[in-house]
């Protein structure tokens, strides 16, 4: 395959991975990655590969760089730039696209917003289709189509997300000289944790207050003055 995109259709591409956000510095992808930025070095993709040892704990080789107002992270190998850590952290304020090519032969296309997944889906997978509104789904839908080959891969994936961001991520971009470094796993920015109601103070503690028990019913006999219904409006469990 010839063109810009040739490196996304290469065969000898088993896994990549990657993401390009808009409006921050690739020392600041680099950052929001949980990644320590001044440790990254200028390589090549070639010297990069030399970093991917596996005697070294589990993690990936991040490269990054900037096109235009966008700035992107690469990995050969990689999925860290597809857990909801990294995208929440890198889309924080401003809008990030992903995009996978898993070894298993899984693709993925997800797009952040202000920390938030506003889309995630299989390329081209009919069961994997976001409930509506999707205009990303439909606008890679659309270039899926266009192609019009049965097994088009991820480049019309690409393209759909460069008519968006105006930046394109060419193959001598790729295999020049960008900020490259190792992330390990367990240093990866974690996955936001849902939020859920603080637990109740334990009762019979010294210094915790009691809470007060349901009021006493009235005497026999005694006039009740019963007031109108009252709705207590209180914070719901997130689940």
């Amino acid at each position: 395959m010839t063109g810009p995109w040739a490196w996304a259709g290469d065969p000898r591409g088993v896994m990549w991975c990657v993401t390009i956000t808009r409006g921050i510095t690739p020392e600041e992808v680099l950052v929001r990655y949980g990644a320590d930025a001044r440790t990254a070095r200028l390589l090549t993709r070639q010297q990069a590969a030399q970093l991917a040892d596996g005697d070294l704990p589990e993690g990936s080789v991040l490269r990054a760089g900037q096109v235009g107002d966008w700035s992107f992270c690469f990995e050969d190998y990689g999925v860290i730039g597809c857990m909801p850590g990294p995208l929440s952290a890198l889309s924080c304020g401003t809008e990030t696209f992903s995009v996978l090519r898993g070894g298993d032969g899984m693709n993925g296309f997800a797009y952040w917003r202000d920390g938030q997944c506003a889309e995630r889906f299989e390329p081209g997978a009919a069961s994997a289709k976001p409930h509506p509104p999707h205009p990303w789904w439909d606008a890679v839908q659309e270039r899926l189509d266009a192609s019009g080959e049965e097994y088009p891969g991820l480049v019309p994936v690409l393209e759909a997300t460069a008519h968006h961001t105006g930046a394109v991520l060419d193959t001598d971009t790729l295999d020049g000289l960008l900020l490259t470094l190792r992330l390990a796993d367990n240093d990866r920015t974690p996955d936001p944790q849902t939020r859920r109601q603080a637990p109740r103070p334990p009762e019979g503690v010294p210094g915790v207050p009691v809470r007060p028990g349901p009021p006493q019913p009235p005497a026999v006999g005694q006039a009740v003055n019963v007031p109108s219904t009252r709705h207590a409006h209180g914070a719901k469990d997130e689940k």
